[in-house]
């Protein structure tokens, strides 16, 4: 049985989650790390119990992309397991959720300019730098966010 919708989760801090991430992961990279961050806007937005929204994930399944979805599973808990979260095979960073009741959704991509700065790294050592830079950043410098509620 589930925890009540207004439990609340342990808040993490950057640091802790970087760990979870890395735990669960493997590596830290910047799409798990925006992943697991579009995730967390999903229960500002949607609410804490995953329950109640469902998640559609379009990355495929081709690494490096697909690593985004491992994150959106961690942020969101919205998970494969649970049967609430699928993936379409388009390749892009993106993430939708509903609330199952379809009452709200929030769409989630990432700006041109932060596709640009994942494309810039050239390593692995690069690409964990971003990946740390990003857990710190404000939402907006890093996503767009569509936001649509029916009343």
């Amino acid at each position: 049985m589930h925890k009540d919708a207004d439990h609340a989760m342990k808040q993490l801090t950057d640091e802790e989650a970087l760990d979870y991430i890395e735990r669960f992961h493997g590596h830290i990279g910047p799409y798990v790390v925006l992943g697991y961050r579009a995730g967390l806007i999903a229960l500002r937005e949607l609410g804490q119990d995953p329950f109640t929204k469902r998640a559609f994930s379009f990355t495929g399944f081709k690494p490096p992309v697909s690593c985004f979805t491992d994150g959106v599973q961690l942020g969101s808990c919205c998970t494969l397991g649970k049967g609430n979260i699928r993936v379409e095979d388009m390749a892009q960073a993106r993430v939708r959720f509903e609330r199952k009741d379809g009452s709200k959704t929030v769409e989630i991509s990432l700006l041109e300019e932060t596709g640009l700065r994942i494309s810039g790294a050239k390593s692995w050592e690069d690409s964990e730098e971003l990946a740390r830079k990003m857990i710190l950043e404000p939402d907006e410098r890093l996503f767009a966010i569509k936001v649509d509620e029916r009343v």
